[in-house]
């Protein structure tokens, strides 16, 4: 790098060199000047970018765009699953509570985990709870799954869960044994670690909202552990998220006020009848430093009785609400409007109950109005009058379910006074020119001499039953017009269809002729219509003009049979006839009943191949 710079500099001087003899050699004092300032630039731009090179790109600040390009860690289900088992605690007297957790560092759903666990009769378990819980361990995410039961021991002694395996990733996995000694007197007790459940009311009705809150007392020396993954075990409860709080406060445990975690949420019952249910969380664990040790704890079962709402009663425009509530005055954005214009209703609710849910009632459809209700989560309406009629706005029909007197009371949205002025008519009467006019009384314009138009209906015309088929014409006329120019092309490309067609109804005006002729016994006419019809069925295959065919043309239009049979007879016998009335001699004399069976059976046999 060294080097090169330095012949860069050598070759730079010497360009210098040379535009300052150039300069020198100039009798023009303003060239010197510019050759100068062009060995300047020009040094300028040679040097720059390996002066640009030297220097330290610029650092992005942390945050923003620059986050979302840096690889996130993955989360690690491929790494061979391991499992832990124990009793916390693992020493307790007869009838005390303790609890056997089973930790699987894997997914939940890919456990296969046995619907019950040999174990001593002395252990009698409790129902199983099953939690996942996500933690960051390195640079990746490990999934753990735990099981908790809670066991009461009935005798002392030592007694032990055995191992036993299960399927987790459809591969065998070992659980270890874990012990348990019961003793009967305990000298250093650790009571077992669990959550309290406390919830505000016992007694509620179906779809009335409760609070629910979940507390982690703080265990010796009052650490504070964070609860994550909290829930609730019952399929009978809806959880409201979106009302969930948080704290930390102290409360009162068996007479003792300690500092605890409280989560705070608000859930409805959607089953009727009596309901259990408990909850549970994962706690980070009291270990300082090192990885979270995650611990699953659940709470003792709370039971409520859900009643069913009472059917009777029942008032107009329940919608569900359940609680006390009150109705401010509505507010409506103006008393005077026009037909057609919108007017919009405000209305505001508040009292005791779960206002995020609160639906407002679905608007009447009267006939004088059109009532739009605002989109959630706003509580309100849009009035527009049709006619001028109306004097003050619809009555809206509302009502709630008070669960302290488990009766519906009546909250409907009373009208208000409005004034509707008829479009087109002003809202306010023109000053008078003459202010001499205005004490004058007011009175109608005379009638009318020629009586106006007349209308058979008020109904509008898009609303008559014809005027759908008015809208439809022009569509069925083009599907027509599409449909003509499809077959005509397709004529235009296939004309011997056109010319079988023509001879088809060409033969019938013939046929008819040729029966009036028999009729009439017309001996003459009959064989010159005979001969035509002949013609006519036969020129389509040429194709020709029927007057330029000949006996041997219809002839060729038969099978051999039927030229040497009684058919070709026939056809001979009457363009035989047919040319001899161009004959001298006397036309000869045939049976004309006869003959005429024959050319039916002819004509009918050239008719089949048109």
């Amino acid at each position: 790098m060294i080097l090169k710079m330095e012949n860069i500099e050598h070759r730079t001087s010497n360009i210098e060199h040379r535009i300052f003899n150039g300069a020198r050699m100039s009798s023009h004092g303003m060239f010197g000047v510019r050759c100068s300032v062009f060995g300047v630039v020009f040094w300028f731009l040679l040097l720059a970018p390996f002066c640009l090179s030297a220097q330290a790109p610029p650092q992005l600040p942390p945050g923003g765009l620059a986050q979302l390009q840096v690889a996130q860690p993955a989360v690690d289900v491929s790494s061979p699953a391991t499992a832990t088992a124990m009793f916390d605690p693992p020493v307790v007297r007869p009838g005390e509570k303790t609890f056997y957790r089973v930790n699987v560092v894997a997914t939940e759903f890919s456990v296969r985990w046995p619907e019950k666990i040999s174990a001593p009769p002395e252990l009698k378990f409790g129902p199983e709870a099953h939690g996942q819980m996500t933690g960051f361990l390195g640079n990746t995410f490990r999934p753990l799954t735990s099981f908790v039961y809670e066991v009461q021991a009935t005798a002392t002694g030592h007694f032990a869960v055995t191992n036993f395996t299960v399927e987790v990733y459809g591969q065998p996995l070992e659980i270890p044994a874990a012990a348990l000694d019961v003793v009967a007197e305990n000298s250093n007790p650790h009571p077992a670690r669990q959550l309290a459940l406390e919830i505000s009311e016992t007694n509620v009705f179906l779809g009335q909202p409760l609070h629910v809150r979940v507390m982690l007392p703080a265990g010796p020396g009052n650490p504070v552990e964070v609860l994550q993954e909290i829930q609730l075990n019952s399929g009978g409860l809806m959880t409201d998220k979106t009302t969930m709080r948080q704290t930390i406060e102290p409360v009162n445990i068996n007479g003792q006020l300690k500092p605890a975690f409280i989560c705070e949420m608000t859930v409805t019952p959607i089953a009727a009848g009596p309901l259990k249910f408990s909850a549970q969380g994962f706690a980070a664990g009291r270990e300082l430093g090192g990885p979270p040790n995650y611990v699953l704890l659940i709470s003792d079962p709370a039971a409520i009785n859900v009643r069913p709402l009472p059917s009777d009663g029942e008032l107009p425009g329940f919608t569900g609400a359940i609680g006390k509530f009150f109705l401010d005055p509505p507010q409506l954005s103006t008393n005077r409007i026009r037909v057609g214009e919108p007017a919009h209703l405000k209305i505001i609710f508040h009292g005791e109950g779960d206002l995020t849910r609160l639906v407002p009632p679905a608007p009447p459809r009267p006939r004088d109005w059109e009532i739009i209700a605002d989109n959630p989560p706003g509580i309100g309406y849009t009035f527009i009058p049709l006619t001028d009629e109306p004097n003050e706005t619809p009555v809206i029909p509302f009502s709630y379910f008070d669960p302290a007197t488990a009766k519906c009371v009546d909250l409907t949205i009373p009208p208000l006074p409005v004034t509707v002025v008829a479009e087109g008519l002003p809202t306010e009467l023109p000053p008078m020119e003459d202010e001499s006019e205005s004490t004058l009384p007011l009175k109608l314009s005379g009638l009318a001499p020629v009586p106006g138009k007349t209308a058979a209906s008020l109904e509008p015309l898009q609303l008559r039953g014809w005027f759908v088929g008015v809208q439809l014409a022009p569509v069925i006329g083009l599907l027509a017009l599409w449909q003509w120019e499809r077959r005509r092309r397709f004529l235009e490309a296939h004309p011997e269809i056109v010319r079988r067609r023509q001879a088809r109804r060409a033969l019938r005006r013939k046929k008819r002729e040729l029966k009036n002729a028999a009729s009439a016994g017309d001996a003459a006419a009959f064989v010159r219509h005979a001969a035509d019809a002949m013609k006519i069925s036969c020129a389509p295959h040429f194709p020709a003009h029927p007057q330029a065919l000949v006996c041997a043309d219809v002839l060729a239009q038969l099978d051999d049979a039927a030229q040497n049979g009684r058919a070709g007879e026939s056809v001979r016998k009457i363009f035989a006839a047919d040319d001899a009335q161009f004959a001298v001699s006397p036309q000869k004399q045939f049976d004309l009943p006869a003959l005429q069976s024959d050319v039916d059976a002819v004509l009918l046999k050239l008719e089949e191949k048109l």
